[in-house]
């Protein structure tokens, strides 16, 4: 399926049932009432209130500075929020866009699969050291055969030892197939090497974790989604992974979101709220360090940078060599191939989502500019370094 096939699938997707329906209206938003919406002023910038940013001069000329560079920007339509673990601070939209409309997310999708995962795990419905074959009757649990091996942390970080891009992996692709049947598939045909070795960016692993989940609780990905993150967080029905299907979603890529949707999963990441700290722990660690070679990274995580990976996130890092600055806690990311940026600064303790939608090489023109307007919202939330 490609890329404008997606975009027309946003756009027609069929309810299964009530609990998992993704419903859109007629301009892609999802209708909110006004307790939901951010203030906006009349040259589309976000209101700040006093005890989120202060009023002086410097930080309201900081606003406006961001504000302009976002106008100045080459994207045409784009939402972007600032906020921290108290909520959204800054709202700026540009062109067609709006905080409220829903995108395909594509590997934004990645850190809300590995949330979800990590509060199953809380709810002790499986744990990160688990097997696929204690869930999945197929999956070998010969000694012999290192498929044994494979445990989901390995799956979350990418470590598994399954290689594969998007566009490699038929199953992920196709809507008339099952999450279970896929990862058969992805078993049988894409495993190379010992598990916890090489590092591979792609749709593989988080298709067979989600296989997991689904076998062992009987729901859709998209419902343990809905009842572990979006239900409590009281994220429309469009904050979702449906794409290519319900019963085979692509669970490192496959969901959609709005601004605001992945605005309130980072304020309540931020705020201690959706995960607990043992799991934000493990969820930001660098799993990619000693040891672990980068088979294949995106050239956001790649090109002049070092960039390591977590759980479903990335651990930014400007050097060319990961190295002691790095490891410290920093921005945790997950951008989208189609320009959907969301990260969170750990160290500074502000987030911020930038939402927009280019079909082709969205992450290399988003990544930058959203690096460089957080380095101006960071100034005008007086945590600049």
């Amino acid at each position: 399926m490609n890329r404008l096939a997606l975009l027309a699938l946003l756009l027609v997707a069929c309810p299964a049932d009530d609990d998992d329906s993704v419903a859109v209206d007629d301009d892609d938003s999802v209708a909110v009432d006004d307790d939901d919406t951010a203030v906006v002023d009349d040259d589309d910038s976000g209101a700040v209130d006093d005890d989120d940013a202060g009023d002086d001069d410097d930080s309201a000329a900081a606003w406006d500075a961001l504000g302009q560079a976002i106008d100045a920007s080459e994207l045409e339509d784009v939402t972007v929020l600032f906020g921290t673990a108290d909520g959204t601070v800054f709202t700026h939209v540009k062109g067609d866009s709006t905080p409220d409309r829903t995108y395909l997310i594509a590997s934004a999708s990645k850190w809300l699969s590995s949330i979800t995962a990590l509060s199953m795990v809380e709810d002790e419905l499986w744990a990160l050291d688990d097997h696929p074959q204690q869930y999945l009757s197929w999956w070998t649990d010969d000694d012999a055969d290192p498929r044994s091996r494979v445990t989901l942390e390995q799956l979350l970080a990418f470590t598994s030892g399954f290689q594969g891009s998007m566009d490699d992996v038929p199953c992920v692709e196709d809507g008339e197939t099952t999450l279970e049947a896929c990862a058969q598939a992805i078993y049988a045909d894409f495993f190379v090497w010992e598990p916890g070795t090489t590092y591979y960016y792609g749709p593989p692993h988080m298709q067979v974790a989600a296989a997991m989940g689904t076998v062992s609780t009987g729901d859709r990905w998209n419902r343990l989604f809905r009842d572990h993150v979006a239900t409590p967080l009281g994220l429309p029905a469009t904050a979702a992974f449906a794409v290519p299907s319900l019963n085979n979603p692509r669970a490192a890529g496959g969901a959609t979101a709005s601004a605001e949707d992945y605005a309130a999963v980072l304020t309540a990441l931020a705020g201690g709220e959706l995960l607990s700290p043992a799991s934000l722990e493990v969820m930001a660690a660098d799993h990619t360090g000693a040891g672990v070679t980068l088979e294949h990274r995106p050239d956001t995580a790649a090109d002049g940078r070092d960039w390591h990976y977590g759980l479903g996130c990335w651990r930014e890092c400007e050097d060319a060599v990961y190295g002691t600055e790095c490891d410290q806690p920093g921005v945790l990311s997950s951008p989208g191939a189609f320009g959907f940026y969301p990260f969170w600064d750990q160290a500074r303790g502000f987030w911020g989502v930038v939402s927009t939608q280019i079909l082709t090489g969205g992450a290399e023109v988003t990544v930058p500019l959203g690096q460089a307007w957080a380095e101006l919202a960071a100034d005008a939330m007086g945590l600049a370094e």
